[in-house]
């Protein structure tokens, strides 16, 4: 809206994206990826971007069978919902937009990882790439395609930090398992900025890995918000009471991936927080 963009907004809750974002010059559609594709093609023939989020959340729930289906349909089929209603649109958008995540690598270790590194091969790998192909159909109606590659999203309202959050403010704070996993996190004005920083620079194209500069181990990142909040960060999370909180995810909180944001750094991006301390004092609000 700053700048000068029009928006509509496609959600499954209308009353609760208001709420988030409340602006009169916004439309807001009902979404559901079951409905024929004439109900999209209308609102998008002659746009200039789409950009998808959709997904349910990775973290939101105890994983098991169904939800891992969940989380695997709402983002893949949502996705080749939009590339075939693209692909019947007369004046067809200038770029998709598209969300993945750094699953993409699979659970490397210590590598450090490029947009050019190759893809894993657990269930996140898996679903990532079939997200991403899905988002690149769209080339074939010569559509420019990007795919964010996001990393752990440090926002102070929702999200990673508030699980984060909740041991520290107890006086219960540590790192999870061993701690020396990697954390590829990125702070939500970063990656908003990110976003229509690929909008924008029409050289951009394929995938972007959504990441600081400085990723950090769960120990290190556990001992940085116990400093910044003036809590103790002594008490480690064992991988056991993990897989009885949030099931099959916990594979995903004991093993990390270092990413490096090559792409947005080659095209000229500059981060606004390069360092965790400063990220996390920013979203906590203490000065």
């Amino acid at each position: 809206m700053e700048k000068g963009y029009s928006i509509i907004i496609f959600t499954r809750n209308i009353e609760s994206a208001q709420k988030k974002i409340d602006n009169e010059s916004i439309a807001y559609i009902k979404w559901d990826y079951t409905k024929p594709i004439d109900d999209i093609i209308k609102y998008i023939d002659g746009s200039y971007s789409i950009i998808n989020l959709a997904g349910a959340s990775i973290g939101g729930k105890r994983w098991n069978d169904s939800y891992k289906q969940l989380i695997y349909d709402s983002r893949v089929k949502t996705t080749k919902k939009i590339t075939e209603a693209i692909s019947k649109c007369k004046n067809k958008p200038e770029c998709l937009i598209n969300t993945s995540a750094i699953g993409y690598y699979g659970t490397t270790g210590k590598e450090i990882l490029n947009e050019d590194s190759p893809e894993g091969s657990d269930y996140l790998a898996v679903l990532c790439k079939d997200w991403e192909s899905a988002a690149f159909e769209a080339e074939k109606s010569g559509v420019r395609v990007i795919t964010l590659r996001i990393g752990i999203v440090l926002d102070r309202n929702e999200g990673a930090l508030k699980k984060f959050l909740l041991p520290f403010k107890l006086f219960a704070g540590g790192h999870q398992g061993s701690g020396n996993q990697w954390i590829s996190w990125i702070h939500i004005d970063d990656l908003i900025s990110l976003i229509f920083y690929s909008l924008e620079n029409k050289g951009i194209i394929g995938a972007v890995n959504c990441t600081s500069v400085n990723p950090v181990t769960n120990k290190e990142f556990s001992k940085t918000l116990g400093k910044v909040l003036h809590r103790p960060s002594y008490f480690p999370v064992p991988g056991f009471v993990l897989k009885i909180a949030v099931g099959d995810f916990t594979e995903y909180l004991l093993k990390g991936r270092k990413v490096i944001p090559e792409k947005a750094l080659k095209n000229g991006y500059k981060f606004q927080f390069e360092v965790i301390e400063k990220a996390l004092l920013n979203l906590l609000s203490i000065k």
